[in-house]
């Protein structure tokens, strides 16, 4: 009787117009609001750790494809892709990165998924993750990671960002097989010798590296990708943490000599710049902390040094005036209406020669007159300017064939600075790799000076 009752009410109640049309229209957008939820449980699986690093990229990458799927086709061929990927992630600790980054964990998730027609919008949404972990781990084997972090300038990578996001989007669209897979990620590692015995240094000796070396070498590896995929035909690197400078032709170290580079109360900035021009004789202009903390103190007790040390005072037009004239009590480091320069001779402070940097840092390369600064194993004790033990022969490298060397020997008293410009501007590098090998190939690693691995 009960149910007789309520079969009966139902009925009644379907006589009812309103009632037909309510469950006739909510029934079937309920069972789609199921299935819904279904797909929102899966895309809540993958959490904030699946949003995409690179979105416009791989929206390009897969308007490359016409929108086909790249890692979960259904053939053999995919799987295949997918492992290998995985596999380079998961090797990736032994070129300094964290393994971690590359959507680690839905990686490992859905790796062997086979996703049927009716999933296929999730089988979308994890194929974009799959190809956004390609992509930032390629770019990070490309040009290094975290380098912002480390670089107070870089005038060298906005440039071709665009051309390095177009190689990476047409190579790894052109893959069609696990072969072609493995050919592309493995091209963008250096293979010079000096980055692949830090790289096995890393890989062999894991277990027994300390945290710090871990750090140093990893730290060192990035700056050498990223300096490398540039391939530049000529750059020069100026290693702080050695106080080093090391010139490049392509791959190939030409040359290395010992620098002076700034003392700890006075960094050397690291920066990503170019070498325009090389002055001849050149004017040292003492930057105004310097002659007001140091020089000016040492000028009113002495107003003798000002002419043994070669300087001279400069009014604010920039014309020579007689500091024999001025009464030094009359000046302090509030009031001096004058700058100070160093003339030109082999007993200026930055020798005869000067390779002057871009970067918005008053910071260059240049010679020096105290050559004995360059026995010292400890060599950092300059106002932040780079003093470099060889400047001709790194200037016969930049300009062939310009430099007169006897020109530059015959050390002339005021001879007026000469300009020579650089027609191709030549990339410096100034950075901090306190890992790096040595002119003899061995590994060695290199003091925290500034304590930046703190």
């Amino acid at each position: 009787m009960i149910y007789q009752s309520y079969h009966q009410y139902l009925k009644n109640i379907l006589k009812c117009s309103v009632w037909r049309f309510v469950i006739v229209f909510t029934i079937p957008y309920f069972l789609i609001a199921l299935d819904n939820r279904h797909v929102y449980n899966h895309s809540r699986d993958t959490n904030s750790s699946s949003e995409l690093v690179y979105p416009k990229l791989v929206n390009s990458f897969y308007e490359l494809r016409s929108n086909r799927l790249f890692w979960f086709l259904p053939d053999t061929n995919s799987y295949s892709l997918r492992q290998l990927l995985k596999e380079k992630i998961d090797s990736s600790i032994n070129s300094g990165l964290k393994k971690e980054k590359y959507h680690l964990r839905e990686i490992n998730k859905y790796i062997d998924s086979n996703f049927l027609p009716m999933d296929s919008s999730l089988a979308i949404s994890i194929d974009r993750i799959f190809t956004d972990a390609a992509l930032i781990y390629c770019k990070d084997m490309y040009h290094g990671n975290d380098i912002d972090r480390w670089m107070l300038s870089d005038e060298l990578s906005s440039k071709p960002e665009a051309e390095d996001n177009q190689f990476l989007l047409k190579g790894l669209s052109n893959v069609n097989s696990q072969e072609a897979l493995l050919v592309f990620l493995n091209s963008f590692e250096p293979q010079d010798v000096e980055y692949q015995t830090m790289k096995r240094e890393l890989q062999s000796k894991r277990d027994s590296l300390t945290s710090l070396q871990k750090k140093q070498l990893s730290t060192s590896l990035q700056f050498y990708r990223w300096m490398h995929h540039f391939k530049f035909e000529k750059w020069i690197v100026v290693n702080i943490a050695s106080a080093t400078l090391r010139y490049y032709e392509f791959d190939s170290i030409r040359l290395r000599m010992k620098a002076v580079v700034g003392k700890p109360s006075t960094k050397t900035p690291r920066i990503a710049t170019y070498c325009n021009y090389i002055v001849l004789y050149p004017y040292w202009n003492v930057p105004a902390s310097i002659a007001m903390n140091e020089l000016l103190p040492q000028f009113k007790r002495n107003p003798g040094d000002v002419d043994a040390l070669n300087m001279q005072v400069l009014d604010l037009k920039g014309n020579v005036i007689d500091h024999h004239k001025l009464n030094w009590k009359n000046y302090n480091r509030n009031y001096f209406p004058f700058r100070i320069r160093q003339s030109t001779g082999c007993d200026n402070s930055l020798g005869v020669m000067k390779f002057n940097l871009t970067s918005p840092f008053s910071v260059y390369l240049h010679d020096t007159n105290n050559k004995v600064a360059f026995l010292s194993g400890y060599r950092y004790y300059s106002h932040g300017c780079i003093r470099i033990q060889e400047p001709i022969e790194l200037a016969g490298y930049l300009l062939p064939n310009k430099i007169d060397s006897n020109f530059l020997a015959s050390c002339l008293k005021e001879q007026q600075p000469v300009t020579l410009k650089i027609d191709n501007p030549i990339p410096v590098f100034v950075v901090y790799q306190t890992a790096e090998t040595n002119a003899a190939g061995k590994l060695q690693y290199n003091k925290d000076v500034y304590g930046l691995l703190k």
